[in-house]
């Protein structure tokens, strides 16, 4: 049966939560943090859809106004928070995606 969804929760990730894309051990406590929120959003995905409210674990992207050397401003990464929430689908449900909803391995 296809669920209208009318919801969708998003969990602030990283890309540091991928195990696939593991190279070294720095961070380890944050790097499991976010490795833990991907299971997470899984979980939600599964139980919630039924209640018509996806779940997604977005990476918006490193920003920090202190460092001119990160990629993006805050107010990028809102756009590109705004645009996942805007163009997310049912197909979205439970992804680990970064900018332009583009899929992220776990």
């Amino acid at each position: 049966a296809v669920v209208s969804t009318q919801s969708t929760g998003l969990n602030i990730n990283s890309s540091v939560g991928s195990i696939y894309n593991t190279s070294n051990s720095s961070n380890t406590a944050y790097r499991v943090s976010k490795a833990a929120l991907n299971m997470l959003t899984k979980c939600q995905a599964s139980e919630f859809i039924k209640d018509g409210i996806m779940s997604l674990s977005i990476h918006p992207c490193w920003t920090d106004p202190e460092k001119p050397q990160a990629p993006l401003t805050n107010r990028d990464a809102v756009e590109h928070i705004a645009y996942m929430i805007e163009n997310c689908s049912e197909k979205h449900n439970g992804m680990y995606v970064r900018k332009g909803l583009v899929a992220m391995p776990y």
